[in-house]
């Protein structure tokens, strides 16, 4: 009778330990000297199609490829291997790759293949007599000397790419077609991301241990869990924290061991402390200057105090000599809204905009009054142009609404084999359509299930992916889109402000992340220069990579508050005042008021990023405004300001030193840049124009002629 085997996704495996010297030679290390192994997903039935000469025996034959984790004490960080093994023993029930977290198999009674078999299988004959089983036979490779996945053949064939060379490392065949479900357990857990390719198929791109770790904490955050949330702030945090603590041990353990120190329980927003209205310290020498005025004094009355404590103490003096470096933070006061009646002073009778910098002054002060903003915004991103006439805006705008219309017939006009047969289409269209089913739908402009403001933002989202499908449309876009929507009504005005502020943060949606990891980067460095008691406190926490501030950055803080606050704040940024990266100065405002808090409570990194989370709807945006301008203000008017903050801030760069590399060159943000796109897509010529729109027209006339005759 058949048995019924059960596959654990965490079944463990004790083997041997390597050494880390073992490690670094770059041998292939025997299976006993791996640890303890740890399967975090198997998929049987999968046969061996190509391989190194070493398992030639073994094509065509099928077996179990799993994903091991192998940890042990000796080893400095846990290693993943992909392993295939060969299995002759087991039949693949039909409905054994449907199950999600385990396979179901049968075992039936084995016996040797004849040589007949062995010749149509290219496997070698088993020997028999000797009374010992063969020892299995596994193909092990180090997920790190991999560099891409390849899914091939409608999902029933896998290849990995080898990173030296690029050559093919292994390929495999699902039998029941179900490489899917394994690329998407890979995806899952973070080790891989989609990739753009030119080959048929798809492709992904395996990450490294530190871009799985930093995926993990972007998971972690992840604005589409809380995106349409009724519940209460904290209700969500709980398990999201239970799973990063369990998921990202690196981050949480520092390099040295600290002793336990106890933890204060929720903060109640009344308790949290912030700093003084003039925000000043007394520095070592008498003179003031502006990093968060209790921390050393509070620290320093403490009688029991942790390694931590001392270690903080040590650096005090070190702080405080980089903050004397810094003027004393002057005071910034709001100022009042842009009026309807100010707006007409500015508009010459032929419709022009006047002294626009002035214009952008007063809505980066006081932001604009709600009835003005519909207008407004369109200049602010560069729909409607401050030098255009009455008649130049409505030609202009006509002329968009052509263009809108056009690309949106192309996404209506498609056809379902054309969709069965544009994977990337297809992946955006599902997305946009579960996203959009959960944004905002707690205001009333998007709330009721057959709402049709929720169409009119899932056709913006469709356009834009024709608008720009190198982009195309990543989860987030839609939270940015919503509030201008509800602002400008019309799809067409609404698109185009929407493409104006993708215009300024696309590189947010990098598919390789680089530009959340440049935001990081100078954010840190802000913040080191800055604040340097939090910076030097994070930096010894293990805390200083900035991951915390993710979904700050990625939507402009549209999670973290209220709706109005969201449109005051956003204006105010749209103005690019005092400088681009006016949005990280925000951030360094938000840390500043809480540097006290992460101190004093000595968080660690899980600690900060569930305190951070709790800030949603308790930041004060006037003042935390105030605050980014004085720290600008104060940034800008130090004589020792280096390059790379300068650059930062949109400063002029000092002349290099004779002999010495220009400080900041290799950390400029690189400018956009198209590859030459320009060059291979020329605009075309007023008569190639005319001749594309007659085609155009002549298209949809014979299908309406073929549609209704």
């Amino acid at each position: 009778m058949n048995e019924s085997v059960r596959y654990d996704r965490c079944q463990q495996i004790q083997l041997g330990v390597l050494t880390e010297s073992q490690m670094s030679a770059g041998e292939e290390p025997p299976p006993q000297a791996l640890g303890t192994g740890n399967i975090l997903f198997t998929h049987d039935g999968v046969l061996l199609k190509k391989a190194s000469a070493e398992h030639i025996s073994d094509l065509n034959t099928s077996g179990s490829l799993s994903l091991v984790e192998y940890t042990s004490s000796e080893l400095p960080r846990r290693r993943l291997y992909l392993e295939w093994q060969p299995n002759d023993s087991i039949m693949i029930a039909d409905d054994s790759q449907d199950q999600g977290d385990w396979a179901l198999v049968d075992r039936i009674s084995g016996r040797n293949r004849t040589t007949s078999e062995c010749r149509a299988f290219n496997t070698k004959p088993s020997e028999q007599g000797n009374g010992t089983p063969a020892r299995a036979r596994i193909m092990r490779v180090l997920l790190d000397e991999l560099d891409a996945v390849e899914v091939r053949h409608r999902g029933q064939t896998i290849r990995f790419i080898r990173k030296s060379g690029g050559g093919v490392h292994s390929e495999f065949f699902f039998q029941h077609g179900n490489a899917d479900l394994f690329v998407r357990s890979m995806r899952d857990l973070h080790f891989i991301e989609s990739s753009e390719t030119t080959r048929g198929g798809e492709e992904y791109a395996i990450l490294t241990t530190e871009n799985q770790k930093l995926k993990k904490t972007f998971a972690e955050l992840d604005i589409g869990d809380i995106k349409s949330s009724h519940l209460p702030r904290e209700s969500w945090l709980p398990n999201k924290l239970a799973g990063f603590l369990g998921n990202i041990p690196d981050y949480v353990q520092p390099p040295f061991q600290r002793s336990p120190k106890s933890r204060p329980g929720t903060l109640l927003s009344g308790d949290r402390q912030t700093s003084p209205d003039n925000y000043q310290i007394i520095g070592l020498s008498g003179s003031t200057n502006s990093a968060c005025s209790s921390n050393s004094q509070s620290r320093g009355g403490s009688a029991d105090k942790s390694p931590a404590d001392s270690e903080l103490e040590n650096l005090n003096a070190q702080d405080e000599k980089i903050v004397n470096n810094l003027p004393d933070r002057q005071r910034v006061e709001r100022g009042l809204p842009l009026t309807e009646a100010q707006w007409l002073e500015f508009k010459t009778p032929d419709g022009r905009i006047t002294d626009s910098d002035i214009v952008k002054e007063i809505v980066f002060r006081g932001g604009i009054t709600h009835g003005l903003r519909c207008e407004t915004w369109k200049y602010l991103l560069n729909y409607y142009h401050w030098s255009d006439t009455e008649a130049e805006r409505m030609e202009r705008r006509r002329l968009k609404s052509l263009e809108y219309y056009n690309m949106k017939a192309q996404w209506l006009s498609m056809t379902t084999a054309q969709e069965a047969n544009f994977c990337g289409y297809r992946e955006r269209k599902c997305q946009i359509e579960k996203d959009v089913k959960r944004t905002d739908r707690s205001l009333q402009f998007f709330a009721g299930e057959d709402n049709p403001n929720l169409a009119l933002l899932q056709g913006i989202l469709m356009t834009y992916v024709m608008y720009n499908f190198d982009l195309g449309y990543v989860q987030g876009m839609s939270d940015l889109l919503a509030p201008i929507l509800e602002n400008q009504v019309d799809e067409v005005d609404a698109f185009w402000c929407f493409v104006g502020f993708m215009d300024m943060v696309f590189t947010n949606f990098d598919m390789d992340q680089a530009g959340m990891k440049n935001q990081f980067a100078q954010l840190r460095r802000l913040i080191e220069f800055a604040n340097a008691p939090l910076f030097n406190y994070m930096r010894s926490h293990d805390s200083d990579n900035m991951y915390f501030c993710f979904r700050w950055l990625l939507v402009w803080y549209k999670r973290e508050l209220s709706n109005e606050d969201v449109l005051k704040l956003w204006e105010c940024l749209w103005t690019r005042l005092p400088c681009p990266n006016f949005h990280l100065l925000f951030s360094v405002a938000i840390l500043d008021q809480e540097t006290n808090v992460i101190i004093e409570s000595q968080y660690e990194f899980t600690e900060i990023l569930k305190h951070v989370n709790e800030l949603s709807g308790h930041i004060h945006v006037p003042r935390t405004l105030e605050i980014a301008e004085a720290i600008y203000l104060q940034l800008k008017a130090s004589e020792t300001l280096p390059n790379d903050i300068r650059l930062i801030i949109g400063e002029p760069l000092l002349p290099p030193v004779a002999g010495e590399e220009p400080e900041g060159a290799m950390d400029e943000e690189p400018t956009y840049s198209d590859d030459g796109f320009d060059e291979l897509v020329p605009e075309p010529t007023p008569e190639e124009k005319q001749r594309q729109q007659a085609l155009l027209e002549e298209a949809c006339e014979r299908s309406l002629f073929l549609t209704y005759h």
